[in-house]
C-alpha cells in the first residue's frame, strides 16, 4: 500500500471508530432510557440487556458507519485541499477509494462472519426476554409440527438448553395412524430428538381382520425421532421473523424442501444476513466518485446534507424491503437480492460516468 493510501486508511479508520462508538452509545443511551424501567434491580441482568443490545444494534450502526466515515474521510481531505493535491499528482480515483473500499469490505466481512455465532444472533432475542420475563432463556409453548409421515406436539420447548417437555410423537403410515409415543422429556443430541421414559401405543389397521385389534403398549427408556430438527428451528418456525445462524438456515432450508414447505422467512434471514451488508461498500463505491475534486465552487454543507440523506433514503429503503420480506409479503430473491443486485449496477454505472483520472 502506498504513502497516500496509508494516509486515507488510517483517516478512514479513525472516523469509522469515531461513527461507529457515537451511534451505538446513542442507540444503546435511548434504548436504556426507554426500557431500564422494565428490568429488575439486578446489575447482572442489566448489564446482560446492555451487551445484548450492543450486539444487536451493531446490524444498523456498522453499514451505516462505514458509510458516514467515507463522507467524513473525504471531506476532511476535501477541505484541507489535499483532495485536489492528490488528484494533480495523478492519481487516480479508483486509487484513493482502493484502501477505504478494502477496510469497508474487511469489516462488512467480519459483520457477516458474526451470523455464524448464535451469541450474536440471539442478541435481540436474549435482550427482549430479559426486558419481558427477566430472564435470557425463551420457552416457547404448545408447537404442532410435522417431518415426512411424523407429527409432533411440543408442550414446552427450551431451545438454549436443547430440551424439550411433554412430547407426543404420532406416527403414519399411508395416511393411517399406526404409532403414538409419549414422552415427558426430551434432548437434542446427535441431530436428532432424545425421547426419555417413553410410552409407546401402537394402533391396530381395523381395516385387517386377520390383525389383533387390541392397543400394544409398550415401555421404552428412550426413542430417537424428529432427525434434523434443531431447537432453534423449530422455535424459528413458529414466529412470525425468523433468526437462525447461517449455518443453521441452510440446514432449516434443506429440511423445508425436501417436504415442499414455505421456506420464505428462513430465506429472507439468510439472504439479511449475506446480501444486505453489502450495502455500505456498494454505496461507498457509488457515492465517492461523484464527489467534487476541490473544495472552490462546491457547497460543502449543502452538499453533505444531500449525501447523508441519499444514504438514509437507500438504507432504509432496503431495509423496509428485508423487513416486508421477513414478513413473507415479498420473496425473499424480489425483496433482498436483486434490491442490492440494482444498487450495485446503479453504483457501477456512477463511478464509469464520473471516473476521471486527472484533474
Amino acid at each position: 500500500m502506498k504513502k497516500y493510501q496509508r494516509f486515507i486508511a488510517k483517516l478512514y479508520i479513525k472516523n469509522f471508530l469515531l461513527v461507529f462508538i457515537a451511534l451505538e452509545f446513542f442507540f444503546i443511551g435511548m434504548d436504556l432510557l426507554q426500557n431500564l424501567k422494565h428490568i429488575t434491580n439486578s446489575a447482572n441482568l442489566q448489564i446482560l440487556y446492555t451487551v445484548n443490545q450492543l450486539l444487536y444494534y451493531i446490524n444498523f450502526t456498522l453499514p451505516l458507519s462505514l458509510v458516514f466515515a467515507m463522507l467524513l474521510t473525504i471531506f476532511s481531505i476535501l477541505k484541507s485541499n489535499e483532495l485536489v493535491s492528490m488528484y494533480a499528482l495523478g492519481i487516480s480515483k479508483n486509487d484513493l477509494i482502493k484502501p477505504i473500499m478494502i477496510i469497508a469490505s474487511a469489516l462488512t466481512g467480519v459483520f457477516i462472519a458474526l451470523n455464524f455465532f448464535t451469541d450474536f444472533v440471539d442478541a435481540y432475542e436474549k435482550a427482549k426476554n430479559i426486558k419481558k420475563y427477566n430472564n435470557p432463556e425463551k420457552t416457547t409453548k404448545e408447537m404442532f409440527l410435522k417431518s415426512y409421515d411424523t407429527y409432533a406436539y411440543i408442550g414446552e420447548l427450551f431451545p438454549e438448553k436443547k430440551e424439550g417437555k411433554d412430547l407426543k410423537i404420532f406416527i403414519t403410515k399411508e395416511h393411517r395412524l399406526v404409532e403414538v409415543l409419549e414422552a415427558k422429556n426430551a434432548t437434542f443430541k446427535n441431530n436428532r430428538w432424545n425421547l426419555q421414559d417413553v410410552t409407546s401405543i401402537k394402533i391396530p389397521d381395523l381395516n385387517n381382520t386377520s390383525q389383533d385389534t387390541k392397543l400394544i403398549f409398550q415401555k421404552f427408556e428412550s426413542k430417537e425421532v424428529l432427525h434434523g430438527f434443531k431447537p432453534k428451528i423449530i422455535d424459528t418456525l413458529f414466529q412470525r421473523l425468523a433468526k437462525l445462524t447461517i449455518q443453521d438456515s441452510f440446514s432449516a432450508m434443506k429440511l423445508l424442501d425436501e417436504q415442499n414447505l414455505n421456506s420464505d422467512k428462513v430465506r429472507s434471514n439468510l439472504y439479511t444476513m449475506l446480501f444486505f451488508p453489502l450495502f455500505a461498500p456498494i454505496v461507498i463505491y457509488g457515492l465517492f466518485f461523484p464527489l467534487p475534486a476541490q473544495r472552490r465552487g462546491s457547497n460543502i454543507a449543502l452538499l453533505s446534507t444531500l449525501y447523508i440523506f441519499s444514504i438514509l433514503s437507500i438504507w432504509g429503503v432496503l431495509f423496509t424491503l428485508a423487513k416486508i420480506s421477513a414478513n413473507g409479503s415479498v420473496s425473499p430473491e424480489y425483496g433482498i437480492i436483486i434490491p442490492i443486485l440494482l444498487l450495485a449496477l446503479f453504483a457501477s454505472f456512477i463511478s464509469r460516468k464520473y471516473q476521471v483520472r486527472h484533474i
